[in-house]
């Protein structure tokens, strides 16, 4: 399986009682039960993220252990800041980034449409809505402030032409239509710099461009679901390890036409790539014992 490196790993336990007014149930011995409950979170850290496991023990005094669980697994959470849970204590080992580990050197890109060829199995504006769409899927995702931004119309062809030997570059992220060698619905490619994106391990991605094969019989979901998975790859994910899928949007086969959200594994993908954004400045409420001044030019 695929492990991110470096990563720093570490492990919490935290015995927890929250209180209750409940009586405790007596056992034979006459202690209370204590529940033991243990879940997975990514922290940012500041060589990227973090991956940790937290073990609380909850007293089992009669009280509704599921909202018990939750206020515990909250109140942890609360203590690290721009950490996430991981869905099951598996999912973080599922998405796999590519062999040579690429990301955007900001949490964004953009990209521009060539609608020329659009498949006949829809209108052309509703395609471009579900390609659209797919895009969007990813914005924010895992609280990563990741996004892509849809530019507009080209008429530059794509430099993916689904052939990996003959993949031309021009400076532009454009995805389009065009037959693909092999019998595939979906195809995308990028580019990277020889560098790697300022503190981290993953080189920066240059350019992306994504295919789609304008024969087959789309509906706006599965155009949807399909555009989702391309635009996974070119934030840096690749294909989820064969033996966990299917049941995620970067799974291969059938999967990349399904989903048109990403699941909690390609999330956690996400989050290892580009993080957890800082949450944005707030303005306390009253007066200002300042003044602020727009741009000026000063002529003495």
């Amino acid at each position: 399986m695929y492990r991110l490196l470096p990563l720093a790993a570490f492990v919490i336990g935290v015995a927890m009682v929250i209180g209750s007014n409940a009586t405790p149930q007596a056992r034979a011995d006459d202690s209370p039960a204590i529940i033991e409950h243990g879940f997975d979170v990514i922290v940012p850290g500041a060589d990227g993220p973090e991956f940790g496991h937290i073990t609380i023990y909850a007293l089992d005094d009669g009280a509704d252990l599921v909202e018990r669980v939750a206020a515990g697994e909250a109140a942890m959470l609360a203590r690290l800041p721009g950490a996430v849970t991981v869905e099951s204590p598996g999912a973080r080992a599922a998405f796999k980034l590519f062999p040579t580990p690429v990301r955007w050197p900001v949490p964004s890109a953009s990209w521009l449409y060539n609608p020329a060829g659009s498949t006949s199995a829809m209108p052309a504006e509703a395609a471009r809505e579900a390609i659209t769409l797919g895009s969007e899927g990813w914005d924010n995702a895992g609280g990563s402030g990741f996004h892509f931004d849809y530019l507009g119309d080209t008429d530059s062809p794509t430099g993916c032409n689904g052939i990996p030997t003959g993949i031309p570059k021009d400076g532009k992220n454009v995805i389009g239509w065009g037959h693909i060698v092999g019998g595939f619905v979906g195809y995308s490619c990028h580019w990277r710099s020889s560098s790697l994106v300022e503190g981290t391990p993953y080189f920066a991605m240059t350019e992306f461009d994504i295919i789609f094969e304008p024969s087959y019989a789309y509906t706006g979901t599965r155009l949807r679901a399909l555009a989702l998975h391309e635009f996974g790859h070119s934030l840096g994910l690749d294909h989820t390890e064969p033996s966990l899928c299917p049941g995620r949007a970067m799974c291969g086969g059938a999967d990349a036409l399904t989903f048109i959200e990403p699941r909690q594994d390609d999330i956690n993908g996400v989050i290892a790539l580009y993080g957890v954004a800082a949450p944005a400045p707030t303005v306390p409420p009253g007066p200002r014992p300042y003044r602020a001044f727009g741009p000026a030019i000063s002529r003495d």
